[in-house]
């Protein structure tokens, strides 16, 4: 029961962290891309300020996260002309998260966590929750900054609202659950593979000749 808990604990946070992107993102897409960077500069500079006159705060802290994956992965969807290209983005992202998550950085900062037991620097860069006085971090900035560039990339050609937000979410949720069983696991191969496979369906189901 407690381990169950947790693990509905967890994955409800993923799913409101990834709401809010979603939310986010398109709130942001619906403005010229001269307010979108006034909107990100005032995004980030009220949370910096927050952080200044209130100290390093979990909550605070997660919001520092999520309004920097909102503004990167809405900045990279801009720079993105194409879904040929997004594939070719996701597919270098989750190449690189996989050597990270192994024998990189991702690697390096989840093993100090576990040897000292603070992760004060893994605070900055993802949602955490604290559980039994412990921060527990639960899915990184780089993964919500890349589910932020799907979701403004994705809507902008065409996918419903309905795939916009549930494929991408689809992939970090199955990174969850190998997670769990398997212990650390890079979530943008995940993300990609579920982005790259519908899209490819739908593509597919596009092309096919009409009947009747």
């Amino acid at each position: 029961m407690h381990r169950a808990f947790v693990y509905s604990l967890i994955t409800l946070v993923i799913v409101g962290s990834c709401l809010l992107e979603y939310g986010g993102a398109r709130w942001i897409g619906s403005f010229s891309a001269r307010k979108q960077n006034r909107i990100a500069i005032a995004l980030l500079g009220g949370c910096a300020l927050a952080l200044a006159i209130f100290g390093v705060h979990i909550a605070l802290t997660d919001c520092l996260v999520l309004v920097g994956a909102l503004v990167a992965g809405t900045l990279l969807g801009r720079q993105v002309g194409s879904l040929g290209a997004l594939a070719t983005m996701l597919t270098v992202a989750a190449i690189a998260d996989l050597i990270s998550t192994h024998i990189g950085p991702t690697r390096w900062l989840a093993d100090q966590a576990q040897q000292t037991r603070s992760i004060p620097v893994l605070q900055f860069l993802a949602i955490s929750i604290q559980w039994k006085k412990e921060l527990v971090p639960v899915i990184g900035i780089g993964d919500l900054m890349f589910f932020a560039a799907v979701v403004s990339v994705v809507r902008r050609f065409g996918w419903s609202e309905t795939s916009t937000f549930l494929v991408p979410l689809a992939g970090i949720l199955s990174a969850l659950a190998v997670g769990l069983l398997t212990g650390l696991t890079p979530a943008l191969p995940f993300l990609a593979a579920a982005v790259l496979l519908y899209g490819r369906q739908r593509h597919s189901l596009s092309r096919q000749p009409c009947r009747g």
